[in-house]
């Protein structure tokens, strides 16, 4: 008998505890994010960043987007997206509001993205003297990657280069100057 009381009193000490808890509803927790709060961007590029998880108690959420650095990167809002453009090399905080109504209170949420941006960077690594006959490739490193590289030759009566792959034939004696393009 003694047992069952030590184990009721326990079990009911420990119910105690809980029901003491606080409990934080589900939706209470959820607050606005961004996609990303951090981007490497090069000048001329985009990213969409998007705002998400805003609760569905605020009603008539607005968003809007500042950048600290306009002359690095421009921001430009549509609905619940904010588009980033860089525009020359530097960082930049981008800071985007969320305000609603929450009942019947005016409720807002500030999030900051840090926005890096590059200048783009071509590399070549080629051989200095190609063969009458002989075939060498040129090869190029861009970043961004995505970028499309080309070539040309300033003269092809003495070496000829393919536009998109760099490989240099040598046609004749002389010199001649390969040039790529991104």
């Amino acid at each position: 008998m003694k047992t069952f009381k030590k184990v009721l009193a326990s079990t009911l000490a420990a119910a105690m505890v809980v029901t003491a808890l606080p409990v934080t509803p589900a939706n209470a927790a959820a607050a606005p994010k961004l996609s990303a709060t951090k981007a490497t961007l090069y000048v001329g590029q985009s990213k969409a960043i998007t705002v998400k998880a805003i609760p569905s108690t605020w009603k008539s959420a607005k968003v809007t987007a500042t950048s600290s650095k306009k002359s690095v990167a421009t921001v430009k809002t549509s609905k619940k997206k904010v588009t980033v453009k860089a525009v020359k090399a530097g960082t930049a905080k981008v800071t985007v509001k969320v305000t609603a109504k929450k009942a019947g209170k005016k409720v807002s949420k500030s999030l900051k993205a840090t926005i890096t941006v590059k200048n783009p960077s071509l590399t070549l690594k080629a051989a200095n003297e190609v063969a009458v006959g002989a075939k060498e490739t040129v090869k190029a490193t861009v970043k961004p990657a995505s970028t499309k590289v080309t070539f040309s030759s300033s003269d092809d009566a003495i070496a000829t280069v393919d536009a998109t792959t760099g490989e240099v034939t040598g046609v004749k004696a002389g010199e001649v100057t390969i040039t790529a393009k991104a």
